[in-house]
């Protein structure tokens, strides 16, 4: 009997899902669902339904990536946190800037803590933790703590946890289990940052969980890390930080899993919201040194290197009116053809427009529809002044932006004031994008072609276009973007980030670029050649990165079932742990000795060599069996060494493939 993974991807606009036959690397059945962003598990329970999956299907593993954590930030929908900082000195903080570095605004500074030698430096103030606490527990819905020098000695931590557990019920995460790293500023706000996210992650995984079992699938679940590699289920509940970046580095993994004889590439992913560029080498995902970075927030999560930009099918589409060069994105907006299936009166105020050579279209107001994407809850709607709560009620289903102009008497779509719901979410927009276009050229069939058509039409006669030229337009301009961000990804990866601008700028740089796509030049002739090859993952990638290939002299991979690429990395990826063991210097007064420190144990040698040699092995046992212990067939161990001024790191990093079969036994055990 074959064994077989299923892998869901859960995106900003499809969840995706894939039967797969791991042993032949074979994809079974693939099905797309719309996200059901207000409940995720029912874009879930969707695809797995539009799975064709065997009677006598014999599934061993369920696995996910998700942009839950990642959205759940950028959408301001995490869950409250109160830091309480051990040992952490207000003055320094302010001092430097720091206090928005910490994910939360609810900081409070307890004494305690310790030095660089993890002796204490004075005293827990226990009295002031369980006040704390007792004033905190119902203003907030998870607690993180960081002790300063927490990973060197987390005796306060843990004393923290004990009484606010005593105290409360609420979830706890303590600094020093996240990261072993010093700096204290980026271990407390990936503190914050998975408690946040726990409750919005536990409600989510058992939710998947449940509906899975009622679908008769009896299988253990894991969960893309940022980096590409699995979790399992119930560390994911516990660290669900470790899965911000879940999405893009699935996709990498999934892309370099379908090219199976393509060792280095740069995978490219082409979404109908974003595109995510990552390296993968060896099977796996070239890894930030720097950490995740949430929003404006700088984390000690190891992710992937992953450059994501504001970039897709659904992008929204505008022409300045001097160049007639197209500006695309980043704003997202929902296909007139896609929208037009679901309510077919906008084909048919499309169709008015379109009457006697569309002399009733005055603006590209009038192609544009606004509807309400998700109900507001009470405390929101009473935020709301007169005029935002009359039009919620006028766009309980999609209503024209001329129309709303003309019946609220505002001049600009920004005097109704609506700008922030969409930000949100709460309010979406359609408008003509480049899934109209592909709808209107005959590239794709999935919505209305007619809706798309008449709005291509209406959208070019607006500026004195053929169809054929806005398309053409559109496309080149998306491409020429492209071209640009691999350009910055890939020199950015060989050179310090911070010696690279965020855009090709200066007249120089555009220009270089410009010729180095055009080549206008009758004197000079320039070519930008990638020494690796693209693979495409995405529904939209087999239309564009073919060109984007050719332009940059690579080849370009798009294997079979690229679509759902970001599926398959879902469970085609190793299952990693890595381990630390730390080795400092402590002095008592009178004499030296070094001092090892692994998961809260502490062992004393008199040489610092003997120290190392017993931090290597133990960090090199400590990843194995943890791997093991997670679902791994065999996995390989490596160990590094890093020495941080009196401080030696020890980082062992163990990974294999998931062993499908005796997991299944062990987890139903």
């Amino acid at each position: 009997m074959n064994r077989y993974l299923i892998g869901i991807d859960t995106g900003g606009t499809f969840t995706d899902g894939v039967l797969l036959d791991y042993a032949n690397r074979e994809v079974i059945s693939a099905a797309k669902s719309l996200t059901t962003r207000k409940d995720l598990k029912q874009g879930v329970i969707k695809v797995l339904q539009k799975l064709t999956i065997p009677i006598d299907c014999n599934i061993k593993l369920v696995g996910i990536s998700s942009t839950l954590a990642t959205n759940s930030i950028a959408e301001e929908k995490a869950r409250k946190v109160a830091l309480l900082l051990i040992g952490y000195k207000p003055a320094l903080v302010k001092n430097y800037g720091l206090e928005s570095d910490f994910a939360t605004t609810d900081l409070t500074y307890i004494k305690g803590g310790h030095n660089a030698q993890g002796t204490q430096i004075e005293p827990l103030d226990k009295a002031a933790v369980r006040k704390w606490i007792s004033d905190k527990k119902d203003l907030v819905d998870a607690v993180a703590v960081s002790g300063y020098f927490s990973p060197l000695n987390p005796t306060h931590e843990k004393q923290a946890f004990d009484i606010i557990s005593e105290e409360s019920g609420l979830p706890v995460v303590m600094g020093h289990q996240l990261s072993t790293k010093l700096n204290s500023v980026k271990r407390a706000a990936t503190a914050s940052i998975n408690a946040s996210l726990v409750p919005v992650m536990q409600d989510f995984l058992q939710s998947v969980s449940y509906s899975i079992k009622e679908l008769k699938i009896e299988a253990p679940i894991m969960v893309v890390r940022g980096d590409g590699t699995l979790m399992p289920y119930e560390e994911a509940l516990q660290k669900p930080v470790e899965s911000v970046l879940s999405g893009p580095a699935a996709s990498a993994i999934g892309g370099k899993f379908l090219s199976s004889d393509i060792n280095k590439s740069l995978v490219i992913d082409m979404g109908s919201t974003t595109t995510d560029m990552a390296l993968v080498e060896n099977s796996r995902v070239v890894v930030s040194e720097s950490g995740a970075k949430v929003g404006d927030t700088e984390t000690a999560v190891e992710a992937a290197s992953i450059r994501t930009i504001s970039l897709g099918c659904d992008s929204r589409i505008e022409l300045t009116n001097n160049t007639m060069k197209p500006v695309i994105g980043p704003d997202r907006v929902r296909a007139l053809s896609q929208i037009s299936s679901y309510y077919p009166y906008i084909k048919e105020t499309l169709k008015e427009l379109e009457k006697n050579n569309f002399q009733k279209l005055k603006s590209l107001h009038d192609l544009e529809f606004w509807h309400l994407h998700q109900p507001l809850d009470e405390h929101s709607l009473n935020q709301l002044d007169q005029q935002q709560k009359a039009i919620i009620e006028e766009i309980r289903e999609p209503q024209q932006l001329s129309l709303l102009i003309d019946k609220f008497h505002v001049c600009h779509p920004e005097h109704l004031k609506m700008h922030e719901l969409i930000r949100q979410g709460f309010v979406e927009c359609s408008f003509l994008n480049s899934t109209d276009l592909l709808h209107s050229n005959g590239n794709i069939s999935l919505w209305d072609k007619e809706a798309a058509d008449i709005a291509t039409t209406a959208f070019s006669k607006l500026f004195n276009l053929s169809t054929k030229e806005l398309i053409e337009k559109v496309f080149d301009a998306l491409e020429d973007r492209l071209i640009e961000e691999v350009l910055l990804f890939m020199a950015g990866s060989a050179t310090n980030k911070s010696d690279m601008p965020g855009r090709i700028d200066g007249k120089w740089g555009r220009w270089l670029l410009k010729e180095i796509l055009y080549h206008h030049s009758d004197l000079l002739s320039l070519d930008m050649t990638s020494k690796i090859p693209i693979i495409g993952s995405g529904a939209p990638a087999r239309h564009f990165m073919k060109d984007a290939a050719r332009l940059i002299n690579t080849k370009c991979y798009l294997p079979k079932y690229s679509e759902v690429a970001n599926a398959v990395g879902a469970v085609s990826g190793s299952v990693s742990e890595t381990r630390e063991a730390i080795v400092f210097i402590r002095d008592d007064g009178e004499h030296y000795t070094y001092q090892l420190k692994y998961n809260s144990q502490t062992e004393n040698y008199d040489t610092y060599e003997k120290a190392c040699e017993a931090a290597e092995a133990k960090a090199h046992v400590l990843a194995r069996e943890a791997t093991l212990k997670a679902g791994s067939n065999d996995p390989y161990t490596e160990v590094k060494k890093h020495v941080e001024g009196s401080l030696t790191r020890f980082t062992a990093r163990s990974a294999g493939n998931p062993k499908i079969s005796e997991y299944v036994e062990t987890i139903n055990s």
